[in-house]
């Protein structure tokens, strides 16, 4: 009979038993050894380094929003848990959570940087970023930041909708423009900035507002306010000027 048509033959029933045993206990042994992994105090928390702290968040509340307990193993760690906590604190914008082993958690945060006030129709005023992410509310103006008129403010942390021309407007207010501009609104034809002596400045609904903004720049250097009622310069390249009734 040729070798090809010999039916193969099955490993003895004890053969086949003592393959089921090793292969029982191989899986036994490394569901031990993980085990034991994760137990062990060589591959648990030691240290947690905190990096990208600045100004506005502390070691301390980072630490508070982590909360990794030294003795932790590093292994069970919830590194998306940690992120999610951290990331609560309105002043950070972005975190990496790493394991450095064998027991050292590494967090590095990038804060948030305010971009300009928004203050609310009873007059409370907070700090956003150029997201219009809420991040503080303060008491007095900062000269350097533009202000922004909003309906309605959020919790800490969250962002406000429906304001991103009002922030693109903000962003392309200059120095010597800031001290013209009080404030900027929203209206039905896009946004209004709010000028020193009652005078409105019309800048439409643009894109970066960066010309409207020059236009109403060159304006302003030309003509004496206390003569002007509104200064439309929503089509940047032919600025309007309404002035004021009777005689300046």
């Amino acid at each position: 009979m040729e070798a090809e048509d010999q039916e193969p033959i099955d490993d003895p029933p004890k053969k086949r038993s003592m393959k089921l045993l090793w292969l029982f206990l191989v899986l036994a042994v490394l569901g031990v050894g993980a085990y034991a992994a994760t137990q062990s105090s060589f591959l648990s928390v030691e240290t947690v380094t905190v990096k990208g702290v600045e100004n506005r968040v502390t070691e301390e509340e980072v630490l508070e929003a982590a909360n990794i307990s030294k003795g932790t193993s590093m292994i069970g760690l919830d590194l998306a848990k940690i992120d999610e906590g951290i990331t609560s604190l309105s002043w950070v914008s972005e975190v990496t959570v790493e394991r450095k082993w064998p027991r050292t958690i590494l967090i590095t945060l990038k804060e948030r940087e305010p971009s300009v006030i928004a203050v609310t129709p009873s007059g409370r005023k907070f700090l956003l970023d150029r997201s219009g992410v809420v991040l503080e509310q303060i008491e007095e103006n900062d000269a350097s930041l533009p202000v922004i008129r909003v309906d309605d403010i959020g919790v800490l942390g969250t962002q406000i909708s429906g304001i991103t021309p009002l922030l693109r407007a903000a962003e392309e207010v200059t120095p010597d423009l800031g001290v013209w501009i009080l404030a900027l609104a929203p209206t039905g034809g896009g946004v209004r900035a709010e000028l020193v002596g009652g005078v409105v400045a019309e800048l439409g609904i643009g894109t970066d507002f960066r010309d409207e903004m020059r236009s109403l720049a060159t304006v302003l250097t030309r003509v004496q306010l206390s003569c002007i009622e509104v200064i439309d310069v929503s089509i940047h390249q032919n600025p309007v000027i309404t002035r004021t009734q009777g005689k300046c």
